[in-house]
């Protein structure tokens, strides 16, 4: 079992293991985390961390995340989409005001809370860093079945898994 990361520390890009963030070598692992780049004087030097910076040009990695999340949100995100449809399509009056209300509650809760779930696990486990804007599309009527029909297609384009 791997130790929790501290506030000075980053995960190794090869192996996941925790390390400080000043290291160049991964202890656990022996590969090279860190770069040596030219500074803007000649002849000196500067060591520069291989973390991403925080511009929107570059790569999400996904070594830097961890997650306990399991895989199988996705299928309440899914769950809760179709049960938005059927909430727009299933007359009241064939199966009760009530049951339609309750699934239409179900829904509107449940793609934004699964999308906010999955969205950690893909995040852990893939390229793709998912927004917020996905979780707050969830949370809108209507335009939660096109945002979570999107969601899904996304993560299935990411991770080549349902």
């Amino acid at each position: 079992m791997t130790r929790q990361k501290e506030s000075d520390e980053v995960f190794c890009r090869s192996c996941g293991e925790p390390i400080k963030k000043q290291a160049e070598v991964c202890p656990a692992c022996g590969v090279k985390n860190r770069q040596k780049q030219k500074s803007s004087e000649p002849g000196q030097q500067s060591t520069t961390s291989s973390s991403p910076p925080t511009t929107r040009s570059t790569q999400h990695d996904p070594s830097q995340y961890q997650t306990t999340v399991s895989e199988d949100w996705y299928y309440i995100v899914a769950a809760s989409v179709i049960g938005w449809v059927i909430f727009f399509m299933l007359p009241s009056a064939v199966v009760g005001p009530t049951l339609v209300g309750l699934i239409g509650l179900a829904s509107w809760v449940g793609v934004p809370l699964a999308t906010f779930f999955d969205s950690q696990y893909v995040r852990a486990n893939s390229k793709w860093n998912p927004s917020g804007l996905w979780i707050l599309g969830g949370a809108i009527p209507v335009i939660n079945i096109f945002s979570g029909g999107a969601y899904l297609y996304r993560r299935h384009e990411t991770l080549d898994e349902p």
